[in-house]
């Protein structure tokens, strides 16, 4: 039986004692705080970072550690794998795929397979569980990526922010944009675009309840049910509005519809915010 290796980074909300048990490599994207850097999951875990956010601080992300990046794909080579599989956040939001690409090429691993999910989150741990538990049954590496391309191609997701403020500072929207948002006390819904390009304004109400009944329609829309996709539901300190939300989402979808609730790590919720949800699907298999 083949030798494979699933990797992917701390976006897809794996974390460190799961990495462990579910026999997955995890690559933390880097938190950078007062000129510190902080390894994500390792360094710094989701309590913490809020704790910066109440605190007023302006914590950014970037990119894995270039050098923790190298010293791990030395030891994976050294391992001596058939096939490394390596999902990571859209290429589009984050220059981790890139730095994995260059990074084989300079150590000339030609046994690696840098896969851009074109997504961020729960999607990404679905891919890599399911990635596993196929390499573990002695799938060949093209039935993995064949299911990985079928994912990508069928995930969705949207983001139901407490505000604006935190999207404003990564400058992921408008100071104006925000500032209207919040003169007319008007709450917004953000969606990931499908070619995983960038996040942007799915629609504006007035109330929770309008903005639930926005998530279900879409997803309604889009065909997602309980026979054919897996529901998760991301969030910052947002669980008042989860249960909310959970509550007409199964009178909407069914009480067999699995919904798996997810703490957001902490480089995303940089950018979302304390007291944010998301909700994302992907195709099961």
């Amino acid at each position: 039986m083949s030798k494979f290796l699933i990797v992917t980074d701390t976006t897809s909300t794996l974390i460190p004692q799961d990495s462990e048990k579910y026999g997955i490599e995890i690559v933390p994207l880097s938190v950078l705080n007062k000129g510190i850097e902080y390894a994500d999951g390792i360094d710094i875990n989701a309590e913490q970072f809020a704790d910066l956010l109440r605190n007023g601080e302006m914590p950014t992300t970037s990119q894995p550690n270039i050098g923790r990046v190298e010293e791990l794909m030395k030891k994976w080579k050294a391992a001596d794998y058939d096939a490394i599989l390596i999902i990571t956040i859209s290429s589009y939001l984050s220059g981790t795929y890139q730095g994995f690409l260059m990074t084989a090429k300079n150590l000339d691993m030609k046994n690696v397979h840098v896969i851009d999910s074109l997504t961020v989150g729960a999607p990404m741990l679905d891919m890599a569980l399911t990635a596993k538990r196929y390499a573990d049954a002695g799938r060949s590496l093209d039935d993995i990526l064949t299911m990985l391309k079928a994912k990508i191609k069928d995930t969705y997701s949207m983001l139901y922010p407490k505000n604006l403020e935190q999207l404003k500072k990564g400058g992921r929207i408008s100071p104006v944009a925000a500032g209207m948002a919040s003169l007319l006390q008007i709450k917004p819904l953000l969606y990931l675009k499908e070619d995983g390009t960038c996040v942007e304004k799915y629609g504006m109400a007035r109330t929770d309840s309008k903005i639930y009944d926005m998530i279900i329609e879409e997803f309604k829309k889009r065909n997602v049910n309980a026979e054919t996709h897996e529901f998760y539901i991301m969030e910052a300190e947002g669980m008042e509005n989860v249960e909310a939300f959970l509550s007409k989402a199964k009178e909407a979808f069914g009480t067999d519809m699995s919904f798996k609730i997810i703490q957001l790590p902490a480089v995303l919720t940089c950018h979302a915010g304390l007291g944010s949800f998301a909700v994302q699907s992907c195709l099961k298999n």
